[in-house]
């Protein structure tokens, strides 16, 4: 009987550590889903605890599986539900298009507001909020979880802001700033570095 259920524990730990490399989770990533420490997601898949009822049937859903999945000797394919991949489209979309509902009000009400001499250009609002659309980019693959996507956004992020503040420089005071587009670079440096370092160490867990 306990050999039996030895098994069974080694089983649900090979089997846990396939569905969360299949999903391609890190143990934090997984344990930050389930608001578990990642010590315990790290102890389950070492065979060393069992995950309750509740915390199982919350993987099982997630991957697409059911409970029973976890104690079979046959692996099915982890399939991430329709409506969470939905959410993921459509919550991004949704702040994007409120942004720029904003950004558009902004400009009309400044072009009504300020006159052709006033130091502030009602087109800088544009600038800006590509600059706060990279933002929201950010922090929605900060969110998921979408490494590349978040590379992608904090490096536009970076060449945006820059691009802003050189702009908003040139046109209200006529001042030349191009010096702060070498201030993006070791910061465009930085974040590549950042990006490969945590990559690297995804593939070592």
């Amino acid at each position: 009987m306990e050999k039996e259920e030895t098994n069974l524990q080694n089983l649900l730990a090979d089997n846990l550590v396939y569905y969360r490399k299949a999903s391609g989770l890190t143990q934090s990533e997984l344990a930050k889903k389930l608001n578990y420490s990642d010590k315990s997601i790290s102890k389950w898949e070492r065979g060393e605890g069992f995950p309750d009822i509740f915390v199982l049937k919350s993987l099982a859903d997630f991957y697409g599986i059911t409970v029973n999945d976890f104690y079979a000797t046959e692996r099915k394919k982890v399939i991430i539900k329709k409506k969470q991949k939905r959410k993921q489209i459509y919550l991004p979309l949704l702040s994007m298009g409120i942004l720029w509902a904003v950004v558009v009000f902004t400009f009309m009400l400044l072009s009504e507001l300020l006159n052709d001499g006033s130091l502030f250009k009602p087109w800088l609002v544009f600038i800006y909020g590509v600059t706060a659309s990279f933002v929201l980019l950010t922090i929605w693959a900060s969110i998921y979880r979408l490494r590349l996507l978040r590379l992608i956004s904090v490096s536009l992020l970076i060449w945006s802001v820059a691009l802003s503040i050189y702009l908003s420089f040139f046109v209200m005071m006529n001042l030349n700033l191009f010096l702060i587009f070498c201030v993006a670079i070791p910061l465009q440096a930085l974040e590549i570095i950042w990006y490969l370092f945590k990559r690297k160490s995804q593939k070592n867990r």
